[in-house]
């Protein structure tokens, strides 16, 4: 079902307590609790849900990180001068990425709550031969792997370190039939060395991506039956994944394990037909818009999450650990190719209807330009939409006021400076909502309520009746009036955070819309309807006292 990758890919935190969201920042000196898996649910020592939003991934190889511009691979790993290069590089970017100061032009900076490190570049191992110098491998982890993990736990970051590179073998030379035997035992064998090590066992900021992009697996091993997108290969790879999982238990680290899926990490439901068996587990994988071939179908996008990953997250946590967009009108079948407003916004939706699914958009490289000129801390923002998108949403997930508190507003639109307003005054189900000049009206003045689960409700004072969609619509232009508050999911609204003390009011059946001045309009008297959230000014509202 998914498509050959058309590139090479290497392989916040939001915490919610039971049922009020409660946004934390990612930044220099913020204390790390230490995560565990609860039911479906990622959480702290406090025992709050945890979404972690914000994060990039981090190749080792300098390659990636510079085409070789700014360190050289080491060749020495017990040599901490030989190592140097590579970790200042890592630590710039990781203090880049956690600066929350004003930049490239914004208000804000970046804050993200973790990196996903790629480990494409580990001493002591090689492709053809798997570990060949245990000294080498210790010193990676000891010179490096914990020096980094320390510094990032300095800047109130969590790091998932995903295993690809030399680990994952490729057999034939065919390199989607990357879950085998070979790559099992090499898996192990890394996972038992870096688990049990000193300042890796038990840490609280370091979880575990047991491998990056599983293809295909053989229905029983040895035959020569590769595949995935079945039960019969769902069920071997469950069987091929569990060996690791207990290998790392038995060493006694109880770290998180993020267990991936076949198909380049995309089925995940996989694990709802076959489960894993242990504790402080949870699902990874990827979405990319070439996924199922659903670029900027925004119904085929919620279509294929709901299908393919809510079923693991109604039972774990999900961690999204690859995923980037950017326009491509020249080549639009391409992995990467969508837009916000198509393929961001409708998976956003997703995600945050889901609740507990964490993460991150794009490569280092995706977010910043240019990283063959400059180093990160010089580097400015990509103009490319994924890149955008995750500046701008993890200030909002992250950095911004946090949640609304329960209370009755007058609320202000970003683009006219009018308030959100029951025409006329009146007080009929199906009312239409406009924007007006305020002037104190009960009329204008809105109770909003926490449900939980990050939702809220939205009650006319003059009124006493709902905020509501008209008749469940989901297209462009659907009319939001009045209507008698009978519980219904387009009744009920989340509170996205953009920038500023604003908020996209998106409601639960449609989250990838939002409530909209029509036509961008600053006059009073323009309707309020439903569209597509497309990060207008016109699309933001600020809660204010009345």
């Amino acid at each position: 079902m998914k498509p050959v990758k058309t590139r090479q890919l290497w392989a916040v935190v939001m915490t919610a307590a039971a049922a009020v969201a409660i946004s934390a920042q990612a930044y220099q000196g913020m204390a790390i609790s230490k995560l565990h898996v609860n039911g479906k649910n990622l959480q702290n020592t406090s025992s709050q849900n945890v979404r972690l939003m914000g994060a990039w991934m981090q190749p080792e190889a300098t390659w990636f990180n510079g085409q070789g511009k700014w360190y050289s691979d080491p060749t020495d790993w017990t040599s901490t001068a030989n190592v140097a290069g590579l970790l200042n590089f890592m630590n710039g970017a990781a203090d880049v990425m956690s600066d929350t100061s004003a930049k490239y032009g914004a208000s804000h900076g970046w804050y993200c709550t973790f990196v996903r490190m790629n480990t494409d570049y580990v001493g002591g191992w090689t492709s053809a031969s798997g570990l060949v110098d245990s000294t080498q491998f210790n010193a990676w982890i000891q010179n490096f792997l914990v020096p980094y993990a320390n510094h990032l736990r300095s800047r109130g970051l969590y790091l998932v370190l995903s295993a690809t590179g030399p680990m994952v073998v490729n057999v034939g030379g065919n390199g989607n039939n990357n879950a085998s035997q070979g790559t099992q035992s090499r898996l192990i064998t890394f996972w038992q060395t870096v688990a049990n090590a000193a300042g890796v066992k038990g840490a609280d900021n370091i979880m575990f991506e047991l491998m990056n992009e599983p293809v295909c697996v053989e229905s029983s091993p040895g035959n020569g039956d590769w595949g995935n997108h079945a039960a019969k290969y769902f069920q071997a790879f469950q069987s091929w994944t569990q060996p690791i999982i207990n290998a790392i238990r038995n060493t006694g680290a109880d770290n998180v394990i993020w267990v991936p899926c076949l198909e380049w990490e995309g089925s995940p439901y996989q694990w709802a037909q076959y489960p894993f068996s242990g504790s402080n587990i949870g699902v990874a994988s990827h979405y990319y818009p070439a996924y199922g071939g659903v670029h900027d179908n925004t119904a085929a996008v919620t279509n294929l999450w709901n299908s393919e990953y809510q079923p693991a997250a109604n039972n774990w946590p999900m961690i999204i650990t690859e995923c980037f967009w950017f326009q491509e009108p020249n080549n639009p079948g391409d992995l990467d190719a969508g837009s916000t407003a198509g393929f961001g916004n409708a998976l956003k939706g997703c995600i945050d209807g889901a609740g507990n699914v964490s993460w991150l958009i794009g490569f280092l490289s995706d977010d910043l330009t240019d990283l063959n000129t400059s180093l990160p801390a010089n580097c400015t923002l990509s103009s490319k939409d994924g890149a955008q998108a995750a500046f701008a949403w993890f200030y909002g997930y992250n950095g911004s006021s946090g949640p609304v508190a329960n209370g009755t507003y007058k609320l202000i639109n970003l683009n006219s400076g009018l308030a959100l307003d029951a025409t006329g005054a009146q007080t009929t189900n199906g009312t239409q909502l406009e924007q007006w000049t305020y002037h104190s009206g009960n009329n204008q003045q809105w109770t909003i309520t926490s449900l939980g689960s990050s939702l809220y409700q939205i009650m006319g004072v003059q009124s006493g009746k709902s905020v509501d969609i008209s008749n469940w619509g989901t297209t462009n232009g659907t009319k939001v009036q009045l209507w008698t508050y009978d519980g219904g999911s387009n009744q009920k609204y989340y509170f996205n955070a953009t920038s500023g003390g604003y908020y996209e009011i998106s409601p639960s059946h449609a989250t990838g819309s939002c409530l909209d001045v029509s036509g961008v309009s600053k006059s009073p008297g323009a309707i309020v309807w439903l569209w597509q959230w497309l990060s207008g000014a016109n699309q933001q509202w600020s809660p204010q006292a009345p």
